[in-house]
C-alpha cells in the first residue's frame, strides 16, 4: 500500500450500472455497489479545490469578524460570538451524525442515495424545529444584552441551524464525488453573508442588523445547494420516507451523534462558560483569539470530506490507516507552521487584525490555542476513521474521556483564570480526544505512524522560526519563513514519503497542460 498523496497507482474500479438510476450518467453493476474511486491526483485536486474555496470563505468570515469586533465594540461583539456558540451547540441535535451515516451507507450502496437524502432532510427538519424551540424557550440563558440582544441572538441561532441543510447536500455531493460543486456553493454563501453583514455594520444597524444580514446570507447556501443537487439528477426521493425508514436511518447514529455532541462541546462550551463565569468583555477578547484558531479548521474538514468516502467504501484497517496518515500529513503541513507563526508573532497578528486592546489581553490565550487546530484536526479525522466500518462504542468512549477532561478543567479554572484557562483546556481536550481515538480504535484504523507523518512539518517549521524571531517587520518575516518552510518540507518529504512529492508534481503538470 502506497503512502501519502499517492493513494494508488492502479486504475480505478469501474462504476456499476445502477448508478444510472442515481446520476443518470454511470453504468449499473452487481447489487448496486460502487466503491468510491481511488485516484491520487483526483483526490489531491479535490482537496485543493475544496481548500481554496474554504480559504476564501474563511477569509471573508474573518473580515466580517474583524469588522464586527471593531465596529460593535467588545461587549456587543461578545454577544454576537456567544450567540454563534449557542447556535453551534444547538445544531448538534439536527446534525447528530446523520451525514456520516448517509455517506457511509450510500458509498457502499449508491442506489440508496436519493432515499437516504430525503430521509436525512426530513429528520433534519424535525430536529431543527425542536432545537430552535428549545433555544427560544431558554432565551434568558442564551442572550447577553436584554430583549434586543435575545432577538438578535435567536436570528443568529436560526442562521446556524439553516446551515445544517447545506451540510446534508454536502453529504450527497461527497458520495457523488462532486464536492467541487458544493465548494462553490459554500464560497458563494460565505461571501454573500460577509458582504451583507459588513453592509449592515457600515449602515450602523447594530447587533440586530448584523443578525438579520447574517441570516439572509446564510439562507443562500441550502437553497442553492438544493437546486444544484437536483440538476445532477439526485433529487430527494420523498416517497421513500416513512416512519420505518427514519427508524432505520437512526439505527446506530446515536453513537456518532454523541461523539459529534462532544466534539461541539469541546469546540464551543468554553465561550459559553466564559460568558457565565466572567462577562461579555472577556468573551469578546477570547473570541478574537479563538477566531484565529477557527479560521484554519477547514483543513481538517476538507481532509475528512475527501477521505471518508474512500475509507467507508472499503473499510479495511490498513486502508483506513493509510488514509488517516494521509489526512494527518495534509493537516500537519498547514497547522504546524501556523502554530509556529502564532507562537512567534501572535501579538502582532492580533494587533493588526483587532487592535491593541485585543492584542495586549489576548496574546497569552492565542499562545495556548496555537496547537489546538492540529489536535482538533487529528481528532476530527480519527472520529471518521473509527466509524468508517460503521458505528462503534469506541468513538463514544473516546468522546466521553475528552468531555470529562474539558468540563472538569473548565469548571475548575475558568472562574479564576478566564480566557487563559479556556484556551489551555481547549487544546488539551483535543489532544486527549485524538489520543483516545487512536488508542481505542486501533483494530479499525490501525496505528497511524505519527512521527513519520509529522516529521516534515515539524522540521520545516523549526527552520522557519529564524526569520519569525528576527527583528523584522511582519511581512518580510513571513516571506522568509514561508520560503524556508516550503524548501525544507519538500526536502524532508522527499526522503520520508516521496510519493507525496510525486503526486503533487503530477497534479501540477496536469494543471499546466490544461
Amino acid at each position: 500500500m502506497q503512502r501519502g498523496w499517492a493513494l494508488s497507482e492502479e486504475p480505478a474500479d469501474p462504476h456499476p450500472d445502477d448508478i444510472r438510476a442515481t446520476t443518470g450518467r454511470r453504468r449499473a453493476g452487481p447489487a448496486g455497489r460502487r466503491p468510491v474511486q481511488d485516484r491520487p491526483v483526483h483526490t489531491a485536486r479535490t482537496a485543493l479545490t475544496l481548500g481554496a474555496a474554504e480559504i476564501v470563505g474563511k477569509l471573508s468570515m474573518l473580515v466580517l469578524t474583524v469588522g464586527a469586533a471593531r465596529m460593535l465594540g467588545v461587549a456587543d461583539f461578545g454577544a454576537f460570538s456567544y450567540a454563534l456558540a449557542v447556535g453551534m451547540l444547538a445544531a448538534v441535535l439536527p446534525m447528530w451524525g446523520y451525514d456520516a451515516v448517509v455517506i457511509q451507507r450510500a458509498s457502499a450502496e449508491s442506489t440508496r442515495l436519493r432515499a437516504l437524502l430525503a430521509e436525512l432532510l426530513a429528520m433534519r427538519t424535525l430536529l431543527v424545529v425542536l432545537a430552535f424551540a428549545v433555544v427560544g424557550a431558554l432565551t434568558g440563558l442564551t442572550s447577553l444584552s436584554g430583549r434586543q440582544g435575545a432577538a438578535a441572538g435567536l436570528l443568529i441561532v436560526a442562521a446556524v441551524l439553516m446551515d445544517t441543510y447545506t451540510e446534508a447536500y454536502r453529504s450527497a455531493a461527497a458520495v457523488l464525488e462532486r464536492q467541487g460543486m458544493m465548494a462553490i456553493v459554500h464560497l458563494m454563501q460565505r461571501l454573500l453573508t460577509a458582504g451583507a453583514a459588513l453592509a449592515a455594520l457600515f449602515g450602523d444597524t447594530g447587533l440586530t442588523g448584523l443578525a438579520v444580514a447574517f441570516l439572509a446570507g446564510t439562507l443562500v447556501g441550502p437553497l442553492t445547494a438544493a437546486v444544484l443537487t437536483r440538476r445532477t439528477g439526485v433529487a430527494p426521493d420523498w416517497h421513500a420516507v416513512s416512519r420505518a425508514s427514519l427508524v432505520r436511518l437512526n439505527r446506530g447514529t446515536w453513537i456518532i451523534g454523541v461523539a459529534s455532541l462532544v466534539l461541539m462541546v469541546l469546540f464551543r462550551i468554553d465561550t459559553v462558560m466564559i460568558a457565565w463565569f466572567v462577562d461579555d468583555r472577556a468573551v469578546g477578547i477570547y473570541a478574537a483569539a479563538y477566531r484565529l484558531l477557527e479560521t484554519t479548521l477547514f483543513v481538517g474538514f476538507v481532509a475528512a470530506r475527501v477521505l471518508f468516502p474512500l475509507m467507508a467504501s472499503t473499510p479495511e484497517p490498513k486502508r483506513v490507516q493509510h488514509y488517516t496518515e494521509l489526512g494527518i500529513s495534509m493537516m500537519a503541513a498547514v497547522y504546524v507552521p501556523y502554530a509556529t507563526l502564532l507562537w512567534c508573532r501572535g501579538h502582532g497578528v492580533l494587533r493588526i487584525l483587532f487592535g491593541t486592546q485585543f492584542a495586549d489581553e489576548g496574546t497569552g490565550m492565542l499562545a495556548w490555542l496555537a496547537p489546538a487546530p492540529l489536535f482538533f484536526g487529528m481528532s476530527y479525522l480519527a472520529s471518521f476513521s473509527v466509524v468508517a466500518a460503521g458505528p462503534t462504542l469506541r468513538a463514544l468512549y473516546s468522546s466521553l474521556v475528552a468531555l470529562v477532561v474539558n468540563l472538569g478543567l473548565n469548571l475548575a479554572l475558568i472562574p479564576r483564570y478566564g480566557g487563559l484557562a479556556a484556551a489551555f483546556t481547549t487544546t488539551l481536550s483535543y489532544a486527549v480526544y485524538a489520543a483516545a481515538l487512536i488508542l481505542l480504535g486501533r483494530t479499525r484504523m490501525g496505528t497511524p505512524r505519527l512521527p513519520r507523518v509529522l516529521l516534515p512539518a515539524v522540521a520545516a517549521s523549526a527552520l522557519a522560526c529564524a526569520p519569525l524571531l528576527a527583528p523584522l517587520p511582519l511581512a518580510p518575516a513571513l516571506l522568509g519563513a514561508a520560503a524556508l518552510y516550503v524548501a525544507c518540507w519538500l526536502l524532508v518529504t522527499q526522503r520520508t514519503d516521496p510519493h507525496q512529492v510525486q503526486v503533487l508534481r503530477r497534479m501540477l503538470r496536469r494543471r499546466r497542460l490544461t
